[in-house]
């Protein structure tokens, strides 16, 4: 029986190496396997612009591409224009406290702030040719999300602490986007910043960074 796989685990490669935004090359095992690139020769691969609609691709220091709140990340396959791949963070609320989930008491965060996120996502039907497994899809957890003060700084991960998943959290966003799939919900991160940017990069070499 064929083992179930995350389809990060075979583009977040490429969210590094990007076009449109970002692209998902088809050598992707070769490019696995050779040696780590560094951060400025992941930089020097990014498209200049979207594949999609022609707009210039920002990139910071962390080989995030920067997008602002309501505007879609997206990742291509190599020469194509529509993404197979897409995330938005609309919204980010900072947050004191949160109410236990079944017990309705309040609690406070691990890290600083809580962090309430609107996310959405979609991923192409398409996408599942991409991987050579049962299942294609692309993490949305808080163990995926990862915060900075700003442009260019370093990014903290591990925001999906015990006391962010014990929140209520109302219309809550689902794990995972599969394949021919659309999902939009709340996600709450336990975060160290009230303030900076949101980076999604589910296996830390390059995403999608949004100021909040």
């Amino acid at each position: 029986m064929k083992k179930t796989k995350l389809l990060a685990g075979a583009t977040v490669l490429a969210l590094s190496l990007g076009a449109g935004g970002l692209v998902l090359n088809n050598s992707l095992q070769a490019q696995a396997e050779s040696t780590t690139k560094s951060t400025q020769s992941q930089l020097a691969d990014v498209a200049k612009t979207d594949a999609e609609s022609g707009d210039k691709v920002y990139v910071d220091a962390q080989a995030q591409v920067i997008k602002s709140l309501g505007e879609a990340g997206k990742l291509t396959v190599d020469g194509q224009k529509k993404p197979s791949f897409e995330i938005t963070v609309h919204s980010v609320k900072a947050l004191d406290s949160c109410t236990l989930r079944g017990f309705g008491d309040k609690i406070k965060p691990e890290n600083g702030k809580f962090l309430l996120v609107d996310i959405s996502a979609s991923l192409a039907a398409s996408a599942a040719k991409a991987v050579d497994e049962e299942i294609a899809l692309m993490p949305l957890d808080a163990s995926v999300f990862g915060v900075s003060t700003g442009q260019n700084q370093k990014v903290a991960y591990q925001l999906d602490t015990v006391a962010s998943y014990s929140c209520e959290v109302e219309n809550a966003a689902d794990i995972a986007v599969g394949a021919g799939d659309e999902v939009r919900g709340m996600l709450m991160l336990d975060a160290p910043y009230g303030s900076g940017q949101i980076v999604y990069d589910p296996e830390k070499t390059g995403g999608w960074t949004w100021s909040y």
